[in-house]
């Protein structure tokens, strides 16, 4: 049986007893959990483990504007990153418990969600037909994946597609910090690597938002990536192919 898991972000135990009443009139299971906002240990890591369960179709996400803190909001950005990043068929869907959310005030990566009010009748509608459809897949001239454990910590990592190279990287956090960076195979963190004419604290403002930057001039293709590591709770990550003059065209994930 194909199943939904729901994240409810607020303690509102009436919607979640409502969304899975609903689920199971369109003939789907459904399970889930409050959200736990411990950036420090992860505590989104669970969650993903349940969205990677193969009879999960869909991801409801149940909550408003008031719980979109800055680290709820990263801390679901995450998610959505790494689960995306083994699961990108997987749907989802946000109910907004207060009417109030607009798409422009989620975070960037889920620019692309089905947003409806909790009080929509086409809900159950909804979730039948997501269910049942895998999602579309983006397509973008660059790749930003994501690698965390409470081990080693929060890397992003990010490089060009087939066919594009890019002479040099930077990448920048507004908020947060960026404790190490480094270059190698695309995948896999490397131990030791090779920096090219690396920089520190460079200052960018995109915005209204200003962003303190690393970057290297490694040459990066399809098969290597830049690797930054990060602490704290960013509010934006910046990144791209490093500029060759005061023009810069960089990619700005809002979170």
């Amino acid at each position: 049986m194909k199943s939904i898991w729901i994240t409810a972000l607020q303690e509102d135990k009436k919607l979640v007893q409502s969304l899975m009443q609903l689920a199971g009139k369109y003939g789907l299971g459904a399970d889930g959990s409050f959200w736990q906002d411990d950036l420090a240990k992860m505590a989104w890591m669970p969650v993903k483990e349940k969205l990677k369960d193969s009879s999960v179709s869909l991801w409801v996400i149940a909550g408003d504007e008031t719980a979109l803190t800055a680290e709820v909001r990263y801390g679901l950005t995450l998610l959505m990153m790494s689960v995306k990043q083994e699961k990108p068929e997987l749907s989802v869907l946000w109910v907004d418990s207060s009417a109030k959310l607009e798409k422009m005030m989620l975070p960037t990566i889920f620019a692309e969600t089905t947003l409806l009010p909790a009080n929509s009748t086409s809900i159950g509608v909804k979730f039948a037909a997501m269910a049942n459809m895998p999602a579309k897949k983006g397509s973008h001239p660059f790749r930003l994946q994501l690698h965390a454990n409470p081990g080693f910590g929060v890397w992003f990592e990010v490089g060009p597609v087939a066919l594009i190279e890019w002479g040099g990287v930077i990448f920048g956090v507004s908020e947060g910090e960026i404790k190490a960076h480094g270059v190698g195979v695309a995948g896999q963190i490397p131990e030791r690597c090779v920096l090219e004419y690396p920089s520190k604290g460079i200052e960018l403002q995109s915005e209204e938002k200003k962003y303190i930057a690393w970057a290297v001039q490694n040459k990066l293709d399809e098969n290597s990536s830049y690797f930054v590591k990060i602490d704290g709770t960013p509010q934006a990550i910046l990144f791209g192919e490093l500029p060759k003059d005061d023009v810069a065209d960089l990619h700005i994930l809002n979170i």
